[in-house]
């Protein structure tokens, strides 16, 4: 937006921007000249100053695929009022919201995809480390793999495959740690089938897999997304390859989740919105394009920040 300032009856042009967060705006402002700028001008002032805000609020030079820079600069914003709120918390609260936060995404993930866990298994499984049911067993693999992301380690194919194994290491059948052997079938509910029905995409030939890995990770590491955007599409990415037998979601949610824990925003916990999170991630990937899947992404994002500024 353009704003002009009078002083001393002269006339002087800024380029204004503002965000809202919860109950006030955060804005920026920009000297242009004392020279009122072109309509064409000012478009390329106005996308210079938001990638030099990005660059200020982040320290990064992110790039945008499918949201705008208005949405970084906003989701940069409220990451910053997250982590400005949790910093005042006493000690022992900031420990609790952090634990609370943990059980829950572990409880979310797995009963996602259907995994008979309870809470109470989770909050056990935290505490015990001996004589764990086979539910409490579940729940502090799931456990330790979020606690593994906390973590700063580069993403390669090996890491994906510990992460892998911690998450499913009481899946045998399902090979945790190793790539499939066979072709996977992707599938959704239908109120009208019973047994389900296969969605419009089937995922790559077993034997493509590891290079497909090898293509996402040398993505991952040299991409300069923004982080949301960044965490979807590898969730995207990785969902598309199906790399194993099973726990392939959950796979991606912790992927998803390192990629923004190690840029310094919160645990995001995607799939709490269950029926919606689907329908984005099944029709993105029959699209083959992420576009939906990232949109709610920051839907959530946003959401769930301001779920927490407002406690």
């Amino acid at each position: 937006m353009l704003v002009v300032k009078k002083l001393k009856g002269k006339e002087y042009y800024y380029s204004f921007l503002s965000y809202f967060l919860i109950n006030k705006s955060k804005s920026f402002s920009k000297y242009i000249g004392s020279k009122k700028p072109t309509a064409s001008k000012l478009e390329s002032i106005e996308i210079k100053f938001k990638e030099e805000l990005i660059l200020k609020l982040s320290k990064k030079d992110y790039s945008v695929q499918v949201i705008s820079k208005d949405d970084l600069i906003k989701a940069l914003l409220f990451r910053d009022a997250f982590n400005k709120k949790f910093a005042s918390l006493s000690p022992a609260k900031r420990k609790k919201f952090e634990i609370d936060q943990t059980i829950l995404f572990t409880l979310t993930t797995l009963t996602t995809e259907d995994v008979d866990v309870s809470l109470n298994d989770i909050k056990e499984a935290y505490i015990k480390e001996l004589d764990l049911s086979l539910k409490e067993k579940i729940s502090k693999n799931m456990l330790q793999a979020v606690e593994s992301i906390k973590h700063v380690e580069k993403l390669d194919k090996k890491y994906l495959f510990d992460l892998h194994k911690k998450a499913m290491s009481e899946f045998e059948t399902k090979n945790p740690g190793k790539i499939r052997d066979k072709q996977v079938y992707l599938h959704k509910r239908d109120e009208k089938n019973p047994l389900s029905i296969e969605i419009g995409y089937r995922p790559p030939h077993f034997n493509k897999v590891s290079d497909l890995l090898d293509e996402f990770v040398e993505w991952y590491n040299h991409t300069k997304l923004g982080p949301l955007e960044k965490a979807a599409v590898a969730h995207f990415k990785i969902y598309s390859i199906h790399p194993f037998l099973d726990g392939n979601k959950r796979v991606c949610r912790l992927v998803f989740n390192k990629t923004l824990l190690g840029e310094d925003f919160p645990l995001l916990n995607i799939s709490e919105k269950k029926e919606p999170y689907f329908e984005a991630l099944i029709n993105s990937v029959e699209k083959n394009n992420p576009k939906e899947l990232i949109e709610f992404t920051l839907k959530e994002y946003f959401r769930q920040i301001k779920e927490f500024l407002r406690s």
